[in-house]
Order: structure tokens, then C-alpha cells, then sequence
């Protein structure tokens, strides 16, 4: 195993890389009681056009099919079903589906070895049948109807689908009763088969274990199983128009206060940073002028504009960045006026950039306390760099406010669209 030291909090991530592929990761630490263990493929919502592992033609399957997947893998022939078999340990299980990956998870106490054993096992053996299949459409129509019933919910999805015009960040995750009902087995077979492979997956546990022991059981469960070679997986490019699809909707939906989305569209095309680095400048400018240390909070909450911090939202997509600006208030218009206002003033002081350096720094010392944050972090890493950040803190330290301006001046404040929902 080979150890990655992570500079400036003094940890360690343990790390390898098996002959069929599949990545491991193990962080483990003596004052920590309980165990957090994820298995992730690289495959999430917007992987739709692609070309199947055992073809040469890009084909195009319907939306929603890895969510759709996360379903049916938890579903197995024999009993006892996964939530069954984590519950008799006292374990709890979940799996979750975003734009990029697909994670299947459990906490447990004890029996952490068997239970390893058994995520590995039940998540790389698929199961269906046609009569599930069907089966599972129903199921997953209801979740959407509730989605459809969540405000904040709702919110989040226009967001996207206002501003995006070609990109599959616009579609739902879970996708339209439609797009589930054009779902067949072999569709779900050929998603399986491409992006499930150990090659395009990786495992982490985080908790109180030993890393040789914990490694050993992993390696032995997977020299018992057979792989075909993978090849590399060719997704379609993502391309994307710099304008937005509707400048400004108003939606009428049950809410008790009405909720406003200001969102600037920001193309990454001439933007030379890292991923890591642009969203560290962004969080760093966008709390400064909003959150509830700002001026502009103050402001407002003094006038009755508003009652809760604004909250900042934002979310790259590959080819752009989405950054929302978010809230709810009755008087609405007036706080798109002062939003308005704020962004003409686009700049931050050193005091407040300095400032917003230090708690950066301590969230990151402090998010290695708790083990779902350290496997969160691992995961975010290894999705969005494909390798481990060794230095948080010092590229944290290395963000300057000359290059922070810079970024600033490539900012089209005016791209912008605004997503009102209120009731009738």
C-alpha cells in the first residue's frame, strides 16, 4: 500500500490500486468509534450518451437510468437484502445518486470486515428482471411526484434547466415519469456493464481499523471475482451556449414564503484555474458580499427585506459555472434590486479576503474529525481531480487577491437568470 500524507493537518490516506482496477482508500485513526465505508462508480446522471464496452457506436439511453440503477442494484435474488443484512449488525446502509457518481454506503460499529464484504459483493452482482423492471418504474414515479411537492426542490431543478441550454447538468437526476417509462432491462445491463466495472469504481473506508487487515479482505474478495479487461470509457463532449434559456420565470407553487433564485451563468472556457481553485475564489467573494457577516446582510435584514442569510449556491458543470444567489422574502423585488445593486460592486477588501482564508483553513483542519467528512472529501477528490489533494492548506494559503481580480474581470454579472416561486 502506499501512503499519501496529507501536508498541514499531520493525517494519512492509505492507498491502492488493484490488478482489476479498482482503487482503494483507507484512512483509519484510534480515537475514532465508528466506521464509514463508500463504493462509488464514476457514473452519474449525466453519463447518457456514451459507447458501451462492447461496442464502437456512441449510443443514447434514456435520463434517469443511474439513478434508476441504484435502485435495482439494491435489489438482489437471494435473501437477505442488503438493508436486512446491515441491520442484523446494528449497520445502516444507503446509497445516493448525483450528476457524476453513483455511492453505496453503510456506518457500522462492528462486523466491519463481513460487511465490507458483503458492499462489494451485493453493489458488483446485478439482478433483474424484466417483471422488476417494470416494478421499480412505478416506485420511482412516486419519488418523483414528491420531489415535484418540495419547494426547495423545485427551485434547484429551474435553476438549471432556465439557465443550461444543451449541457445534461439541466436534467433532473432522477429524471421525468416519461424518461422512466422508456427504461428496459438491456438498457440498465448496458449502463451496468460499462460504468460498474472495478476499473471505473473505487472503495473508501474511514474509521478505527487496521489498514493491512481491512486491505487484505478487500484484495481477497476480489481475486475471487472475474473482470473482462476494461477500455476506456468515451462519454460524449459537453457543450454548452454561454446564454441562458429564460432570463426570468415566476412559478406558482404551495409555499409559505415566496423563494428567489438569482443565478449567474459564468463560461469556464477562459477561466486557467483549477476546478478546486475557481471554487475556492468564488465561495471566498460571493460569502463575503452576502453572507451574515456582510454589509449587504445587514442592510437588509434592518429594512425587513429579508429574515434569513442569503445563501450562495453554486455548482460547475463542466463547461460553465452556475452561481445562485438564494433566499426567500415576500418582498422579493426589492431584494433583486439591492442583488443588483451588490453585484454593480463587485470587489472585495484584502481584510475580508484574508479573512474568509482563515475560516477556509479551519473548516479544513476540522473536517477531518468526523469520518463521513473525510470520505466525503476522498470521494470529492478523487470525482473532480482523479487524484487525492496532499496539501489542502497550503492551496488554500496560496489563493491571492491579485489573481482573485483578475477573475473578477472575466465575470459577466449580466448573464444572469431568475427562477420567483410564490404562491397564487
Amino acid at each position: 500500500m502506499k501512503k499519501i500524507k496529507i501536508k498541514g493537518i499531520e493525517e494519512s490516506i492509505y492507498y491502492e490500486k488493484l490488478p482489476n482496477g479498482l482503487e482503494v482508500f483507507l484512512y483509519a485513526k484510534d480515537d475514532i468509534y465508528s466506521n464509514y465505508v463508500t463504493f462509488t462508480t464514476k457514473y452519474g446522471s449525466i453519463y447518457n450518451e456514451f459507447i458501451p464496452i462492447d461496442s464502437e457506436k456512441m449510443i443514447k439511453v434514456p435520463k434517469g437510468i443511474a439513478h434508476f440503477l441504484e435502485h435495482k442494484v439494491f435489489a438482489q435474488k437471494e435473501d437477505p437484502q442488503p438493508m436486512e443484512f446491515f441491520a442484523q449488525s446494528g449497520s445502516v446502509c444507503n446509497a445516493y445518486t448525483t450528476f457524476n457518481n453513483t455511492t453505496y454506503l453503510f456506518y457500522a460499529t462492528e462486523k466491519l470486515e463481513e460487511n465490507i464484504n458483503y458492499l462489494l459483493d451485493y453493489v458488483q452482482e446485478l439482478y433483474l428482471t424484466d417483471e422488476s423492471v417494470e416494478a421499480e418504474k412505478g416506485i420511482i414515479s412516486e419519488e418523483i411526484h414528491m420531489y415535484d411537492d418540495r419547494p426547495s426542490e423545485v427551485l434547484l431543478e429551474k435553476i438549471r434547466f432556465n439557465t443550461l441550454l444543451d449541457n445534461p447538468y439541466r436534467d433532473s437526476i432522477i429524471a421525468t415519469v416519461s424518461d422512466i417509462e422508456s427504461i428496459t432491462k438491456s438498457d440498465l445491463e448496458t449502463c451496468y456493464n460499462t460504468f460498474y466495472h472495478p476499473a471505473n469504481m473505487f472503495l473508501v473506508v474511514t474509521g478505527n481499523f487496521d489498514p493491512e487487515k481491512i486491505m487484505q479482505i478487500i484484495r481477497e474478495n476480489q481475486e475471487k471475482k472475474k473482470f473482462c479487461d476494461q477500455k476506456e470509457i468515451v462519454v460524449k463532449e459537453i457543450k454548452e451556449p454561454d446564454n441562458v434559456f429564460k432570463e426570468k420565470e415566476e412559478i406558482t407553487i404551495e409555499t409559505n414564503v415566496p423563494k428567489i433564485a438569482y443565478t449567474i451563468k459564468i463560461p469556464l472556457k477562459n477561466i486557467k484555474l483549477s476546478r478546486r481553485k475557481l471554487h475556492l475564489y468564488m465561495h471566498i467573494l460571493f460569502t463575503s458580499l452576502f453572507d451574515e457577516t456582510s454589509t449587504f446582510d445587514e442592510m437588509l435584514k434592518n429594512d425587513g427585506i429579508i429574515t434569513t442569510t442569503t445563501y450562495i449556491n453554486m455548482l460547475n458543470c463542466d463547461t460553465h459555472m452556475l452561481l445562485s444567489i438564494i433566499n426567500e422574502t415576500n418582498k422579493y423585488e426589492d431584494f433583486l434590486e439591492q442583488v443588483k445593486e451588490r453585484l454593480d460592486k463587485l470587489t472585495i477588501t484584502n481584510d475580508d479576503f484574508e479573512r474568509k482564508k482563515k475560516v477556509l483553513i479551519s473548516n479544513q483542519i476540522f473536517a477531518y474529525e468526523a469520518v463521513e467528512n473525510i470520505n466525503d472529501i476522498i470521494i470529492d477528490n478523487i470525482i473532480f481531480n482523479g487524484h487525492i489533494e496532499d496539501d489542502p492548506i497550503e492551496n488554500i494559503k496560496s489563493l491571492n487577491l491579485e489573481e482573485l481580480n483578475k477573475l473578477i474581470e472575466k465575470i459577466n454579472i449580466k448573464n444572469t437568470s431568475i427562477v420567483i416561486l410564490k404562491n397564487e
